[in-house]
């Protein structure tokens, strides 16, 4: 077993709860207080020992892989990292995250699964992306970009637009015309440059791959609702007050909305 130490406040239960809505079918999943991944020949399950603020990483995969391991469970939740100045700062402004302390954006297994999963997730409900999702699953296998251009992705319930933008993404890293691990300045240049990726798109991906502490997608139908704000224009000279924290505050009216 693994363990890493945990910087507090951590809200375990309530960074489940949102991921739980955001998981890779048949890959992940969220139950019993813990996070379960399958990933090459084993499983990975992550829990979080509250009293002694330790995560946990158990798996039966060999000793050799348990570095990959720790980079990629520290991706998804973040453990070291600090939130109480950021909350310092958003809490005078939005004082409804004080139901959230210590909420982070989440970041993600792989990178790939996840840009699979925005673009999808493009002007459609968190339900129907699930949906969706579960149909790439089964058509590929594996979610790799090799599997996504063979695949059959006709007739999965989402826009032919939306189907060429994925296989465009796959593409194009196979191609090595993209590198999902460059820094994220660059990776965004070269995000916005394939066809179906727009300003949502990256502003998304920003928070969750590029851990940028600013980004901002203020065109998400979900964020106008959970501020309370009459039009994206309205939401974006608002959060003026909320940098430079805007993802976080994000994620953090998302996960109360």
């Amino acid at each position: 077993m693994i363990e890493l130490q945990v910087v507090q406040p951590f809200p375990w239960q309530q960074l489940l709860h949102y991921l739980s809505f955001r998981l890779v079918p048949e890959f992940e999943s969220v139950e019993n207080n813990h996070y379960q991944r399958v990933y090459r020949d084993g499983l990975v399950r992550v829990t979080y020992d509250e009293p002694r603020g330790l995560l946990q990483i158990k798996s039966d995969l060999p000793e050799d892989q348990f570095d990959d391991l720790v980079v990629r469970v520290s991706r998804i939740f973040r453990p070291q990292l600090c939130t109480k100045i950021i909350y310092q700062q958003l809490l005078p402004h939005l004082p409804a995250l004080a139901k959230t302390m210590g909420f982070r954006p989440l970041g993600c297994w792989d990178p790939f699964e996840l840009c699979l999963r925005t673009i999808i997730g493009q002007q459609v409900t968190v339900a129907a992306a699930n949906t969706i999702m579960r149909r790439l699953v089964e058509r590929c296998g594996q979610l790799t970009p090799e599997a996504v251009i063979t695949a059959d992705l006709t007739n999965m319930g989402m826009p032919g637009a939306r189907v060429a933008a994925l296989i465009t993404l796959a593409t194009a890293i196979v191609d090595d015309d993209l590198d999902l691990s460059m820094p994220w300045p660059e990776l965004r240049s070269a995000l916005l440059k394939l066809r179906g990726v727009g300003p949502w798109t990256c502003g998304y991906l920003a928070i969750r791959l590029g851990m940028d502490d600013d980004a901002f997608p203020e065109t998400d139908v979900g964020l106008i609702r959970a501020a309370k704000a009459e039009s994206a224009q309205a939401l974006l000279a608002g959060a003026e007050q909320w940098r430079p924290y805007r993802a976080y505050a994000a994620v953090g009216l998302w996960a109360i909305d």
